[in-house]
């Protein structure tokens, strides 16, 4: 396509959770670094976005998944990226997925490369602003309230984490 952009900011996200506890990664690297997050995968042509969020699961969480639903599409705007010359723009598709098998992974493994520091259970009350990436916020509102807007949302004074809020 002519101008097709380089980074697509289009990613698909999984929730593992209920109305009292997230499965989250310890995010390392990124705009989310040192602060909880979903599972999330950018969108390919290699495979389809309920494959794509299944096999990231696996792969970032331990635990082998099943799609519930489809929950929605949501457009963030976070103007500090750009400070990271990464697009401020991000539109995430989210699922709501189901654990049907395979062991959580709390730590990464040394040899593997070091995107997150594992995954965890937390509980909602726990989750905030300032240990949680926008997307997580996202998913505790749909889990609390079983409402989930797709309203586009733009996020001022997002700040990238020095240090770890995990």
């Amino acid at each position: 396509m002519i101008n097709e952009p380089t980074s697509s900011p289009l990613f698909v996200c999984g929730i593992i959770g209920d109305s009292t506890a997230m499965v989250l990664n310890k995010c390392l690297i990124g705009p989310f670094k040192n602060r909880y997050d979903l599972v999330t995968t950018p969108v390919t042509t290699r495979a389809t976005l309920s494959e794509s969020v299944s096999q990231m699961a696996q792969l970032q969480t331990g635990l082998q998944t099943v799609i519930s639903k489809q929950l929605g599409t949501v457009q963030l705007t976070i103007p500090a990226l750009a400070a990271l010359e990464l697009p401020t723009t991000l539109i995430n598709i989210y699922y709501l997925l189901e654990p049907v098998g395979g062991q959580l992974l709390h730590d990464r493994p040394h040899y593997t490369e070091a995107v997150s520091a594992g995954a965890t259970r937390v509980p909602l009350d726990q989750l905030n602003w300032a240990n949680s990436s926008p997307s997580v916020m996202q998913a505790k509102r749909f889990l609390q309230t079983g409402a989930f807007p797709t309203a586009e949302q733009r996020i001022d004074g997002y700040q990238v984490l020095e240090q770890a809020q995990f």
